[in-house]
């Protein structure tokens, strides 16, 4: 499997499914599969690397693919195998192997195992990833682990605004969702913006579904149009399951922010709606706004 076709199945998963709200989403674990071709052959590190041994391969000067020893320290991270007492350590290293790498593929390794430990020592290399002008997936791969950080972080959160001015869709959404994950002030009517972009409609989507903290009037439109999708909508473009997420998202967001308003939409989504599951949260999420 290639580099980019592995950087492109990465990217698909991390916009798949959201724990946290809009219409993004962001898997709690990164997990590649497949091959890896090294001067042309095929290679993989073994399971029994522990995560010391892959930090030490990383910062070894004679491993010619650091790259690869990141990519299996994010998925032992994700698989929650770092002792607590050693994550300082561990980020205090990846911080010093993104800093001396001078490969993109190990930087951005190093930038998904930061998202993963979620450790906010980590913070100082997504600054710098995010000021990467010459790499889109270190930024991607540096906005999403941002989304994922505590939060309260202190960060340079202007840096962070300036991504929704970008011409690329995914990075918009992650930024979007990172953004409001944080509850970033002045943020209101950067997304108000997004409600009319171009990119496409999952950035109208993550928009209309982050203003419903602001109980904006702007987003009901679009927060309907969410709401009243099928299998049919988009012409296909949308499975059922992402559909499903889709609504549970904003119907969480609804709930939790007690959009008041909001409360005939859902009763006439719960009036059309085939989706048991969907049906079950609607109901629940109308009688909390009554």
């Amino acid at each position: 499997m290639s580099e980019k076709n592995q950087n492109n199945k990465l990217d698909k998963k991390l916009l798949e499914s959201n724990p946290v709200m809009g219409s993004l989403m962001v898997p709690i674990a990164i997990v590649l599969v497949g091959a890896l071709i090294i001067f042309g052959v095929t290679k993989m590190l073994s399971n029994d690397h522990s995560y010391k041994d892959l930090v030490h391969e990383m910062k070894s000067k004679t491993f010619g693919n650091k790259w690869i020893a990141a990519l299996e320290l994010s998925k032992v991270i994700s698989a929650g195998a770092i002792e607590e007492e050693d994550i300082p350590w561990v980020v205090e290293n990846l911080k010093d192997v993104y800093r001396t790498s001078v490969d993109p593929r190990t930087r951005d390794f190093v930038v998904v195992a930061i998202g993963a430990l979620g450790n906010e020592g980590g913070l100082p290399v997504l600054e710098s990833a995010l000021k990467d002008k010459n790499h889109p997936e270190i930024n991607f791969h540096a906005m999403v682990a941002l989304s994922k950080m505590p939060k309260g972080i202190l960060f340079n959160w202007d840096l962070v605004k300036s991504f929704l001015g970008r011409d690329d869709a995914a990075l918009t959404q992650v930024t979007i969702l990172t953004l409001a994950t944080h509850e970033v002030k002045d943020t209101e009517n950067l997304f108000v913006d997004q409600l009319k972009s171009e990119l496409g409609f999952t950035v109208r989507y993550a928009a209309a579904t982050a203003l419903i903290a602001y109980k904006n009037d702007e987003a009901k439109k679009t927060i309907n149009e969410i709401l009243m999708l099928n299998d049919e909508s988009l012409g296909k473009r949308l499975t059922v399951q992402e559909i499903r997420g889709l609504k549970y998202n904003v119907l969480t967001a609804l709930k939790k922010y007690g959009w008041n308003e909001m409360s005939p939409s859902v009763e006439k989504m719960i009036n059309i709606e085939k989706d048991i599951k969907v049906v079950s949260l609607a109901k629940e999420v109308l009688n909390s706004l009554k």
